[in-house]
């Protein structure tokens, strides 16, 4: 096959170049054309990848080697359409990676899992077909940018988001230590944000400290924040947290920690096939100010401001998920 193989070799140090060298040559050794593309930028490699799609022939497969970053540039790139997408998780987070329950940080393994998918023979579970998440605005409004307008893990509108902005700052440590070490910084200027939100089950108006819609289960380097979410059902899990003080959300970043915060009486979750978002500043019945939401971030990448329209697009993408026998989870 023609496979596409994106990777920025700037980022983690150069350790993604390393990675993307080996999957390369892995790939080429089991017999598949591959095209590789290097760039220095995220922008750069996400319009260098667009280009080639539309080009003959035409890539028959699509991999990308990074963290979720790159898988959201990789669902950006061919979500609606046949192409398949394979993944070589040697990121940060990893998020979508964990969910799909490949290989993390093993490009090796990760790229005998794309090989063995791409068999004649394999088997039928080594392709699945999982929704995704599809932005827009409401009627009247400016459109949502291009590359912007596709999503496959988690939308943070919250105190989440404002803790990945600043995860994303930190040199070190990786994954959910990353995250966490972010967040005494964001408690600083605790304050509830103000939000309208309309899901199926109608529209609810009010202050809320976090707000996450998600079609994956994990977020900030391995957080369960939807411990039961499906990305094959057509459904968003959208979680909203109440606001509460310093020592109560510390108490409840434990609880999300062990994925056992989804029955506090301070925690709102449903399910809903799609939700409008939209940012509220006001001042509430007691004067108390709320906080416009901050920018929201998808799959650890900022998108356009609020107001959105998130709805889960059943069967969008297509992801490579082969097994390797080698591998064991840790």
């Amino acid at each position: 096959m023609r496979v596409l193989l994106l990777a920025n070799p700037s980022s983690a140090r150069g350790r993604r170049a390393q990675a993307a060298a080996e999957a390369t040559s892995m790939l080429r050794a089991a017999g598949h054309e591959v095209v590789t593309v290097l760039t220095r930028h995220y922008q750069a490699t996400r319009a260098a990848g667009a280009q080639i799609l539309l080009s003959s022939p035409r890539p028959d497969v699509l991999v990308v080697v990074g963290g979720d970053g790159m898988v959201h540039l990789g669902v950006g790139l061919i979500a609606g359409t046949p192409l398949p997408l394979g993944v070589v998780p040697v990121g940060t987070g990893n998020d979508v990676a964990r969910h799909l329950g490949l290989p993390l940080r093993d490009t090796a393994a990760a790229v005998r899992c794309i090989i063995n998918a791409l068999q004649p023979a394999c088997r039928p579970c080594d392709i699945v077909t999982l929704d995704a998440i599809r932005m827009s605005r409401p009627a009247g409004l400016a459109a949502v940018p291009a590359h912007e307008t596709w999503g496959m893990a988690v939308l943070s509108a919250g105190v989440d988001a404002a803790v990945n902005v600043r995860a994303n700052t930190l040199r070190w440590p990786h994954g959910q230590a990353r995250y966490l070490r972010a967040i005494p910084y964001e408690l600083r200027d605790l304050a509830p944000y103000g939000y309208r939100i309309t899901t199926d089950s109608g529209t609810w108006e009010g202050p809320a400290l976090l707000l996450a819609i998600a079609n994956t289960s994990f977020f900030g380097g391995g957080l369960p924040i939807a411990p039961t979410a499906r990305a094959d059902d057509g459904l968003l899990d959208v979680i909203r947290l109440d606001p509460v003080g310093r020592g109560a959300l510390v108490g409840h970043l434990g609880r999300l920690a062990r994925g056992r915060h989804l029955d506090h009486r301070r925690v709102h979750h449903e399910l809903s096939t799609g939700v409008l978002i939209e940012p509220l500043e006001a001042i509430d019945a007691c004067g108390r100010r709320r906080r416009r939401p901050p920018r929201p971030m998808v799959d650890g990448e900022p998108v356009a401001l609020l107001p959105l329209r998130v709805e889960a697009v059943a069967g969008a993408v297509r992801f490579l998920r082969g097994r390797d026998r080698a591998w064991r989870p840790a």
